[in-house]
């Protein structure tokens, strides 16, 4: 569960974001930054088993009730994103395969394909009991995996077939690294998983040493998937290095079977939002068991959250994905990665050195969160170049 929710869309960028950062800057940064991150996972942690709760739960014993209304606001905008942009990639992978199969016959425009997905997802953010979709990780699990090792696959033939690295890299990218920067923490996308994983294990004594490997083994992945795609690829590496691949049956079959595994994956990744807003609209008193109307006015605002990622999705469009994920990354991500269990962790923390820790992560979180937002909204201003290639020009 926990790879689960740290492994989804983040990597595929990871590629193209290593364009903006050059490849040696970009895999000190990824390191860099997976090694914070689990630093700060590990003080989310301690200041769990100090409290226990949610998430908000924590801040709110901790701090004040402010800090847990921030703290679930920040959840839902993140959680949200990430679907948002899964929903962007569903759409866009959709097209591609359908424009293969259909001899480059397009009955409708890519974004609009976001719309019929939706149909799929939303009665899946019914489901309360997170266990019950269960399945839904397992079989998306298998699909990621397949997904990156065809990408390595392909990334590695393509690096044979041109004798060496792509065209045009460079190793320090100074102009736009802090796009790479939030597209890496974008990538550590669990970061609201953490504490319901935890509490959904069966001996959560052992959680520390889980998210420990578990953010070591993605720290390897998305450094190694990062560096080799983008040095298959060099500047011609898309923003998603699944729209790089070669045009074959096996590549038609990754781009469909990883859109499938976002659509399953989306409801996992709603589930806090959804559990703090149902919880924020509704009374203990009215349950959905004995009555109808309590059950399908919840059923409602369960919908209406995925329908809001949609029109997200539908208004970004595949062409500012790759800033749009950025970009979440440093709204939403930073401060739940960095800012807040470093403001956490000082309420428990028992010796000097401790919260010394805890003011630089908070300190580099502010920094990091500003920094990378300035520029990626600079980074708006300029035209988006399109972010797929086109399978149909003569």
């Amino acid at each position: 569960m926990l790879l689960k929710a740290f492994i989804g869309t983040g990597v595929i960028f990871l590629p193209g974001s290593f364009a903006s950062g050059g490849l040696v800057l970009s895999i000190v940064l990824m390191v860099i930054i997976g090694v914070v991150c689990l630093i700060s996972f590990r003080r989310l942690v301690d200041a769990h088993e100090t409290v226990g709760g949610s998430y908000g739960h924590v801040a709110e014993v901790l701090m004040n009730r402010w800090a847990k209304y921030i703290i679930q606001f920040f959840l839902c905008i993140s959680q949200m994103g990430f679907v948002a942009s899964y929903m962007i990639f569903i759409s866009s992978n959709v097209d591609l395969v359908i424009k293969k199969l259909n001899h480059c016959f397009d009955p409708i425009a890519a974004h609009y394909y976001i719309w019929i997905f939706l149909a799929v997802i939303a009665p899946l953010c019914w489901v309360r009991k997170i266990g019950r979709i269960g399945w839904c990780a397992i079989v998306a699990d298998i699909f990621i995996l397949f997904g990156l090792i065809c990408v390595i696959y392909f990334s590695a033939h393509q690096i044979h077939d041109q004798g060496g690295m792509g065209p045009n890299m460079v190793m320090v990218n100074s102009n736009d690294f802090a796009l790479m920067i939030g597209t890496a923490v974008f990538s550590f996308e669990g970061i609201g998983m953490v504490v319901p994983v935890k509490e959904g294990m069966k001996d959560p004594a052992k959680f520390k040493g889980v998210v420990t490997v578990g953010t070591i083994i993605c720290i390897v992945v998305f450094t190694f998937i990062g560096a080799f795609g983008y040095a298959a690829f060099g500047d011609q590496i898309q923003s998603n290095i699944v729209y790089s691949l070669p045009q074959t049956p096996l590549s038609t079959t990754v781009q469909l079977v990883y859109a499938i595994a976002m659509i399953l994956t989306s409801p996992f990744m709603l589930y806090p939002p959804l559990t703090i807003i149902e919880e924020g609209l509704f009374k203990p008193h009215h349950r959905g068991q004995t009555s109808l109307k309590w059950k399908w006015l919840k059923n409602l605002v369960r919908t209406i959250i995925p329908v809001i990622c949609a029109a997200v999705s539908f208004g970004v469009g595949a062409d500012g994905l790759g800033k749009f994920v950025a970009l979440v990354g440093s709204v939403a991500c930073m401060p739940l990665c960095f800012v807040f269990p470093g403001l956490f962790h000082m309420k428990i923390a028992k010796t000097k050195f401790q919260k010394l820790v805890d003011v630089i992560l908070i300190v580099f979180g502010v920094a990091m969160a500003i920094y990378t937002i300035v520029v990626n909204v600079e980074s708006w201003l300029v035209p988006a170049t399109p972010s797929t290639v086109s399978l149909c020009t003569a």
